[in-house]
């Protein structure tokens, strides 16, 4: 699935600067970690990977949108198509003959049109595919909420879900991918899968393996299930991302089977329209946990989800490098 405006195929796109892809055997010391911003910033071509259709814009849509805005190559992998999502009552008209998974394909070809992605494809399906592989689907492994914020494993997980089924194939398909797109950068969440949904942290395994034998730093984006803590983590760098507010709203609101809009996050005193926010000046000062930046001005998106939650999406993004560990080859 690739996004209806993808200006070239990626296939025959130009190499990126080398610059900017270290080899595995340089990889950065702790001592050497380059800022993950000016990394961020300075790279040409970026693949991010998630698990579900939506993940893109809740955990990095503004991220995304600031990105493209740059001019920045964008490509989106997503590692599975959402099966096991709640459904917004009303959300798909009694007469809509899709299945389930054919609408949040649709859904999330709109998102990424409005945040602005280049190219779109699901992990097993070309580029994202091992040479000599049959295509194949992940499936969305489900949830249980442990707490009101965090999530852990379904208790009906099937064998043919994405955290059961072989590491090593979705390595190689992420690997593929990487050949092929050939960024400067890998884009996923930390290691506490933004709320500890198990897809999440699995996706986070499976970037972080792939970024390593390619040799392409992978930049971690900060989960939010414990904002105090996150907060308080001095390994991530965060900034506003003041102009993505009209992308991440047309974002989200593409996603009406998951979430419901209910506008913009607005401080004390300021203005309750997006374009409020979208004139927020800024960038790269403090986000405060209520979802407002330091000039103080709305810096997020409030949202109901399917399942009753209602959460504020930030106009913001705390991001690092993420630091290359050995892996037990056993």
């Amino acid at each position: 699935m690739t996004a209806p405006d993808s200006p070239q195929d990626p296939l025959s796109a130009p190499a990126p600067n080398a610059a900017h892809v270290p080899t595995a055997a340089q990889a950065p010391t702790a001592a050497q970690t380059p800022d993950a911003w000016r990394l961020l910033e300075g790279a040409q071509r970026v693949l991010t990977l998630q698990a579900h259709p939506d993940d893109e814009t809740l955990s990095t849509g503004a991220l995304l949108a600031h990105l493209a805005a740059r001019g920045t190559r964008i490509d989106l992998v997503t590692a599975t198509r959402g099966e096991e999502g709640e459904t917004v009552p009303g959300s798909i008209a009694p007469d809509d003959a899709r299945s389930f998974v054919e609408v949040r394909a649709a859904e999330l070809d709109g998102a990424t049109r409005s945040l602005g992605i280049t190219s779109s494809c699901f992990l097993g399906s070309p580029p994202a595919l091992a040479p000599g592989a049959d295509a194949r689907r992940y499936r969305d492994s489900g949830m249980r909420w442990v707490t009101p914020q965090l999530a852990g494993p379904a208790e009906d997980t099937g064998p043919d879900a994405f955290t059961r089924r072989p590491v090593a194939e979705a390595v190689a398909d992420l690997e593929a991918a990487i050949r092929a797109l050939r960024p400067d950068v890998l884009l996923s969440n930390d290691d506490g899968g933004t709320y500890g949904h198990p897809d999440h942290v699995h996706v986070h395994t499976i970037a972080a393996r792939a970024a390593a034998a390619q040799g392409v730093p992978l930049i971690e984006v900060a989960s939010y299930h414990d904002a105090d803590a996150q907060a308080d983590d001095p390994s991530f760098a965060r900034r506003e991302l003041p102009g993505t507010a009209r992308a991440v709203e047309g974002a989200l609101r593409a996603h009406r089977t998951q979430l419901t809009v209910l506008g913009p996050a607005a401080a004390e005193g300021a203005g309750s329209g997006v374009a409020g926010v979208d004139a927020a000046e800024g960038a790269g000062s403090d986000v405060d946990r209520a979802g407002r930046g330091s000039s103080g001005a709305a810096s997020g998106i409030r949202i109901v989800l399917s399942g009753g939650q209602e959460r504020v999406v930030p106009l913001s993004a705390g991001i690092r490098v993420h630091r290359e560990e050995p892996v037990d080859a056993r």
